[in-house]
C-alpha cells in the first residue's frame, strides 16, 4: 500500500496563495493545474469544490457522498479525498492557505469556526436551491474575473471576496444543516467553539477538561452542553477525531502502530489499540490487514 501524496498549493504567476481552476468532463481545464487526482491525496491547503453539474461520487475520510448539481464541498488540510467524475461533471476548484485568508482585518484561526471546514460531527457538504447557488456564482464569477488581474489591490479583494463566500455558506449551512431549536440553543456557540478548539488541538489534548480550561468552563458543564446540542458526549467528540487520524494514517502511510500512537501523543501504544478497538471494532492490526485484503481483492 502507498502512502498517500500530500500536494503544497500550486504555484501560479498571479497569485501563489488564491486560484480557481474550472473543471469539465474527468480532467481539469488548466494545463497548469499540477496535481495527479485520480487517486486518494490529500492537501496542505484548503479546497472548495463548487459543482455546477453533479456527476460521480466525492469520498471524504472515508465516507462516499454524491456530487449533486448546485453543491458545495469543503476539504480541509490534512483530509483525505478523491472526487469520482463523470462525463457530464463541470464545476470549480478554490484553493486558498490560511495565510491567505490571515491579514490585519481577518484571523486565519477563523477558519477553524466554520462547521463545514473538518468540524467533527459537520457534514462537510451544502447542497443548494437554485437561488442560492445562482448567489453564490455571481461570487465566484468575480473572484475569477479579479483573479485575471494583478494590481496592487487584487489580493485584498479576493480576500474579501472569499470571506463573503465563506460567510454566505456559513449562512446556508445553519439554514440547511441545523435544526432552529438547536439554533437557539444559548450553548450552540460555545459547542462549536468546542468543536474548534478539538480540530486545532486534538492530539495533545485528550481530556474534556482541558478543553473546559482553554475555554474557562467546568468540565461538567461543558460535556453538559455538548451533549445536549450535538447528542454525543464531548470525550466521544475528541476520541472520535483522534480514531479518524488513526485512520487516515494506517490507511495512507506505512507507520507502526507504535508510531501512530505516539504521533497522537498516546504515552501507551497498548492502550491505543484498546481505544482503536473499541471505537472501531478491530485493533489497529487487523485494521491494516482488512484494508490490504480489500484493495488485493
Amino acid at each position: 500500500m502507498e502512502p498517500i501524496p500530500v500536494y503544497e498549493l500550486p504555484s501560479n504567476a498571479q497569485q501563489k496563495s488564491f486560484q480557481i481552476y474550472e473543471v469539465q468532463g474527468k480532467v481539469s481545464r488548466h494545463e497548469d493545474y499540477p496535481h495527479i487526482t485520480n487517486k486518494p491525496h490529500r492537501h496542505k491547503y484548503y479546497e472548495i469544490c463548487i459543482f455546477v453539474n453533479g456527476a460521480g461520487k466525492h469520498e471524504i475520510d472515508f465516507e462516499s457522498y454524491d456530487i449533486l448539481s448546485k453543491s458545495v464541498h469543503f476539504l480541509t488540510p490534512g483530509q483525505v479525498h478523491l472526487i469520482s467524475r463523470e462525463r457530464n461533471y463541470h464545476g470549480f476548484l478554490i484553493v486558498f492557505s490560511a495565510d491567505f485568508y490571515g491579514s490585519a482585518s481577518f484571523n486565519k484561526e477563523l477558519l477553524f469556526d466554520y462547521p463545514f471546514f473538518s468540524n467533527p460531527g459537520n457534514l462537510p457538504i451544502l447542497n443548494l436551491k437554485e437561488i442560492d447557488f445562482l448567489d453564490l456564482m455571481r461570487i465566484v464569477d468575480l473572484m475569477r474575473t479579479e483573479c485575471l488581474k494583478s494590481d496592487l489591490h487584487s489580493e485584498a479583494l479576493l480576500r474579501n471576496l472569499l470571506h463573503i463566500f465563506l460567510l454566505k455558506c456559513h449562512q446556508w449551512h445553519q439554514r440547511y444543516m441545523s435544526k432552529k431549536e438547536i439554533l437557539k440553543d444559548p450553548a450552540f456557540n460555545t459547542v462549536q467553539k468546542f468543536k474548534s478548539l478539538v480540530e486545532q488541538h486534538y492530539k495533545e489534548n485528550h481530556l474534556v477538561k482541558e478543553y473546559a480550561r482553554l475555554m474557562e468552563l467546568h468540565p461538567t458543564a461543558l460535556n453538559r452542553m455538548v451533549k445536549r446540542v450535538s447528542g454525543e458526549n464531548a470525550g466521544d467528540i475528541i476520541t472520535g477525531r483522534l480514531i479518524l487520524e488513526a485512520r487516515r494514517m494506517l490507511t495512507y502511510t506505512t507507520l507502526s502502530n507504535k508510531e501512530i500512537a505516539y504521533q497522537l501523543f498516546f504515552e501507551d501504544p497498548s492502550y491505543f489499540s484498546r481505544v482503536f478497538k473499541k471505537k472501531t471494532g478491530m485493533s489497529p492490526s487487523d485494521y491494516r490487514k482488512h484494508l490490504f485484503e480489500k484493495y488485493q481483492s
